[in-house]
C-alpha cells in the first residue's frame, strides 16, 4: 500500500504499552486513543486456526506452556492472555485473526499483518492466513509483510491483490532485489537501523514507503520523520499522537 495511504503513527501489536500485546482490548485501546492503523502478529494454531500471538513459544504472553503450534484453537482460547500484562486484564484471550479483522471493520482501523510463523511453518501459515482472507466479503485495508522471504513469496503469490512490507531488522545488502521479487510496496526496519536521509531518499527512488519500529517517545519519532521516514510503529500511540509528531 503506498506509503500516503497509511498513516504516520500505527499502534504495535495494538495499543500494546497499556494492554496486553496482540488482544483484542489492545486494539480497542488503540482506536480509542485515535489510532487509525495497527500492526497485529499472527501465528496458526495446530489446527490450522489463524491468531494473534508473537511469540513461537506461550509462555512470556500467556498462562500457556509449550509453542502456539501445539495447540488447538480451543485450548489457545482457553488461556489467558492478560493477567500477565496486568491484573485488570485477567481473562483476556488470544484471539483469532478473523475476531480481529472484525473488531478493526467495526472500528474503522487499518491492519498491518505480520506474518509470524513458527519455524518451517512458512508456508502452511501464510496459507492459512490467505484461505481465511479470500474467504470474507469484507476486509479492513490490510498491509501484509512479514520477516521471513518465504512467506511473504507466498503472501504475493496467494494475495497478490493485497499490498506487501517487507520487514528487517537491518537491510540486507540485496534488499532491492528481494523487495522487487515479491513487489513490496514498503520497507519496514529497526528504528536503529543506522538510516539516515541519504538511505531513505534511496528507498524512496525506488517506489518504497519507509517505516520504522518501535518508536515509543516522541523525540524518537521526529528525529526519524526529519530523515523522510514515512510512519512508525509505536506501543504508545496515545502518546505520539497526542504530540502530533
Amino acid at each position: 500500500m503506498p506509503a500516503d495511504q497509511m498513516p504516520r503513527i500505527i499502534a504495535h501489536r495494538g495499543a500494546s504499552g497499556n494492554a496486553p500485546e496482540n488482544t483484542l482490548a489492545a486494539i480497542q485501546m488503540a482506536a480509542d486513543h485515535g489510532a487509525k492503523w495497527i500492526e497485529i502478529d499472527v501465528n496458526i494454531s495446530r489446527d490450522g486456526v489463524p491468531v494473534l500471538f508473537h511469540d513461537d513459544g506461550l509462555n512470556r504472553c500467556s498462562n500457556g506452556s509449550g509453542l502456539v503450534i501445539e495447540h488447538s484453537v480451543s485450548t489457545l482460547q482457553s488461556l489467558d492472555a492478560g493477567s500477565w500484562f496486568d491484573k485488570a486484564f485477567t481473562g483476556e484471550r488470544i484471539p483469532t485473526l478473523e475476531e480481529c479483522l472484525q473488531l478493526a471493520i467495526r472500528l474503522d482501523l487499518g491492519v498491518n499483518l505480520e506474518i509470524k510463523p513458527c519455524s518451517g511453518w512458512e508456508l502452511p501459515t501464510t496459507d492459512a492466513i490467505a484461505d481465511l482472507l479470500q474467504q470474507k466479503t469484507e476486509l479492513p485495508p490490510i498491509v501484509v509483510s512479514s520477516f521471513s522471504h518465504v512467506a511473504m513469496q507466498q503472501a504475493a503469490k496467494r494475495l497478490p491483490e493485497i499490498p506487501r512490507s517487507c520487514l528487517y531488522l537491518v537491510a540486507p545488502p540485496d534488499w532491492q532485489e528481494l523487495t522487487g521479487e515479491v513487489g513490496a510496496s514498503n520497507i519496514h526496519l529497526h528504528a536503529n537501523s543506522l538510516l539516515d536521509n541519504k538511505k531513505v531518499d534511496t528507498y524512496h527512488a525506488q517506489g518504497l514507503g519507509v517505516f520504522c519500529y518501535t518508536v515509543n517517545t516522541a523525540k524518537e519519532a521526529v528525529k526519524l520523520f526529519s530523515i523522510g521516514v514515512d510512519g512508525v510503529f509505536t506501543n504508545y500511540p496515545k502518546d505520539l499522537l497526542q504530540a502530533s509528531v
